[in-house]
């Protein structure tokens, strides 16, 4: 089912989303809504609420001044957000391609003070989740996921040097080496448009030297 959502209510699911537990009414609606007075914060809230009930599709309880999504709504901030906690904790990852699935920015168009750090944490944990994959299908011989996986790391930051030399790596695990080579120009163009330098030594080392296997591909 897809649902229209308006921003504010999409504020409001992305900020329940984030959190561990219910949340007060009026803390909800102060950090939402900041630079207004508490009563129009409180209307403000009331609104969000109002255009997310749907009796077909219940987001939210509301029971005793609390808020919280409900424990059987899925979303891929709270997948992401598990992952990489179960992933510290005991080193696993999570199967299929929810990590794949759950690209993209954190409510793309909204630069709340609240939803800076969490928008950062949350493309730290993704790529840091894709390039584990990346290296455990790479060990398993699932070349084309761990490429999959690999970049979706780049989409999470363009920059990140290690997740542009799991993309390499995946190229050559599959014999793609034009592709890797194509790839690597890309990623010294970005550096040198956007920092002014030039790529690390270690990708000239992954493109000419060729590897015997995906074990002997340099980490």
């Amino acid at each position: 089912m897809t649902v229209d959502v308006p921003l504010s209510s999409q504020r409001l699911l992305g900020f329940l989303a984030l959190q561990d537990r219910a949340l007060a009414r009026p803390f909800v609606a102060a950090t939402l809504w900041p630079e207004t007075t508490d009563e129009k914060a409180a209307a403000n809230l009331r609104t969000a609420l109002w255009r997310l009930h749907r009796p077909e599709l219940e987001l939210i309880e509301t029971g005793a001044g609390q808020l919280v999504i409900r424990p059987d709504v899925w979303s891929d901030v709270r997948a992401v957000r598990d992952a990489a906690r179960e992933f510290r904790r005991v080193g696993s990852l999570p199967a299929g391609d929810v990590l794949i699935d759950s690209r993209g920015e954190l409510l793309p168009g909204c630069w709340d003070g609240w939803l800076v750090f969490e928008r950062e944490r949350l493309r730290q944990d993704l790529a840091n989740l894709c390039e584990a994959s990346c290296a455990a299908r790479l060990s398993a011989g699932d070349h084309h996921r761990a490429l999959l996986h690999a970049l979706a790391a780049v989409e999470c930051d363009p920059l990140r040097e290690s997740a542009n030399l799991w993309v390499l790596r995946a190229h050559l695990a599959t014999g793609n080496r034009s592709a890797a080579i194509r790839h690597a120009r890309r990623y010294a163009t970005l550096l040198q448009d956007e920092l002014g330098i030039d790529p690390p030594d270690v990708v000239d080392e992954l493109l000419w030297t060729r590897p015997l296997s995906v074990a002997s591909i340099p980490a």
